[in-house]
């Protein structure tokens, strides 16, 4: 097993300063990672396996959430996220801080277990956002991890428990761009593997789900997806991310 304790990179903080009223649903642009560039948008490895979830009642649905990110260059864009408390969450570092779209994002709306037309549990607003230093200083791909803090309270409050270890096998549920208007999650399990603080896999993935639990089952999650390829990729959580996030 890695030795967790090893990666210990800082967190920077930020507030959101833009009206989530600005967000235009009709005008969404799906931004994903690919670490090969003949992979383009997608990163289907093979036959699409992927699994629509159509009830979040439960764990671990209802603690993902749908994510819609107003950037300050105009941009209307799409991530996950997955509550670890009742007013903060963990996501992708490109999904609050993107240098692609004139950096730290302007507002974000949070909608756990959105499943259509559904909202079960509300929508929410952000007030600040956090990403590692790393990944702002040096777009380090190992690092692209980051926080949403919520102005308020959810109104449930079953979350996910980061946990560190590794697993040799996980699921991948998030909300891909190219499926039913990227309004329900989908998801897949399959073998992972762990190299230099970041895991592997052939689970099926698509440009919305940046940010996504990787999860080693339905109440514990190991690390943040980020990258496509085929590998898929997610970033290893790490106790100090773990522990800034809890005290922020």
């Amino acid at each position: 097993m890695t030795e967790k304790n090893l990666d210990q990179e800082a967190l920077s903080y930020e507030n959101c300063e833009g009206d989530p009223a600005h967000y235009d649903f009709g005008a969404i642009t799906p931004v994903y990672y690919v670490e090969e560039p003949q992979y383009q948008l997608e990163s289907i490895c093979g036959h699409d396996q992927r699994i629509k979830v159509t009830s979040t009642a439960t764990l671990p649905y209802k603690a993902v959430c749908k994510l819609y990110l107003k950037s300050k260059s105009g941009h209307n864009l799409i991530g996950t996220g997955w509550l670890t408390h009742k007013n903060k969450l963990y996501t992708a570092g490109h999904c609050v801080y993107n240098p692609d779209y004139g950096g730290w994002m302007d507002s974000i709306i949070v909608v756990p277990g959105l499943a259509g037309t559904l909202e079960p549990f509300g929508r929410y607003v952000a007030e600040a956002m956090a990403a590692t230093n790393e990944w702002i200083k040096s777009r380090s791909r190992r690092y692209d991890m980051g926080a949403i803090k919520l102005s308020t309270q959810v109104s449930h409050g079953d979350v996910l428990i980061p946990t560190l270890t590794d697993a040799a096998e996980g699921t991948v549920c998030g909300y891909p761009g190219d499926r039913d208007r990227s309004v329900f999650q989908y998801k897949m399990r399959d073998s992972v593997g762990e190299k230099d603080g970041r895991f592997f896999y052939q689970i099926d993935t698509f440009g919305g789900q940046s940010g996504s639990p990787l999860l080693k089952d339905n109440r514990h999650a190991i690390g943040i997806h980020n990258y496509g390829g085929c590998d898929n990729k997610a970033s290893d959580l790490y106790q100090r991310f773990i522990d800034d996030v809890d005290k922020w």
